[in-house]
């Protein structure tokens, strides 16, 4: 399984969809991406035998890294990299400035250097 591309990472997953949120390494707003279905014919089952319950769980676990892998990327596209120490944040936390000579970085890396003039 991917590591999370963000520090902090929340599964709300159920028996009947996948769901991820990630969150901001600086502000800690959420990020929520597409939210999976769980698609099987066991979901709804209500009485399982042994063999059923063994091929549901099965299956659960394959969909479900799946699901996170995609959930994962496409967190990657919601957030920045901040260039200076790699923390992954949104636009809210994210510093475009003329110091910075082109790079980009985060809230705290850039009020770190700010102190350090």
């Amino acid at each position: 399984m991917l590591n999370s591309v963000t520090k902090k990472f929340t599964d709300k997953s159920t028996i009947r969809q996948f769901e991820f949120v990630f969150y901001c390494d600086c502000c800690e707003k959420p990020v929520v991406p597409v939210t999976y279905d769980f698609i099987s014919g066991f979901k709804d089952k209500v009485f399982l035998t042994g063999d059923e319950r063994e091929a549901r769980a099965i299956i659960y676990a394959s969909d479900h890294k799946k699901a996170y892998e995609r959930a994962n990327i496409e967190a990657r596209f919601e957030l920045n990299k901040c260039d200076l120490c790699g923390d992954m944040v949104c636009d809210d936390c994210i510093i475009f400035d003329a110091d910075l000579n082109g790079k980009i970085c985060c809230k705290s890396c850039y009020e770190k250097s700010k102190k350090g003039e």
